[in-house]
């Protein structure tokens, strides 16, 4: 098992839901419902981090959780944790 972890933040829209890492940009991705953005958000993190790895290249340094709150106040921010050996 190879856990990673990363706050994500969470915009509602009239049409979806958009997902956006501030430590991982490229993993943005969005669901009609909460639990598809949580499931994408996982799908998408994991596949930005293990190409990332595959190309040894580092993860990205993680940004605690409430740093992240504090500078996305209107905003729904949540950590979405991943196992890479699953994807």
């Amino acid at each position: 098992m190879e856990l990673v972890s990363y706050a994500a933040v969470f915009t509602p829209t009239a049409k979806e839901i958009q997902v956006d890492f501030p430590d991982v940009p490229e993993a943005f991705t969005q669901g009609q419902t909460m639990d598809e953005a949580i499931e994408n958000a996982k799908l998408g993190l994991a596949i930005v981090i293990n190409d990332k790895l595959g190309h040894f290249e580092p993860a990205p340094k993680v940004t605690p959780l409430e740093q992240v709150q504090k500078a996305f106040p209107d905003h729904e921010v949540r950590i979405v944790e991943v196992d890479l050996e699953k994807y």
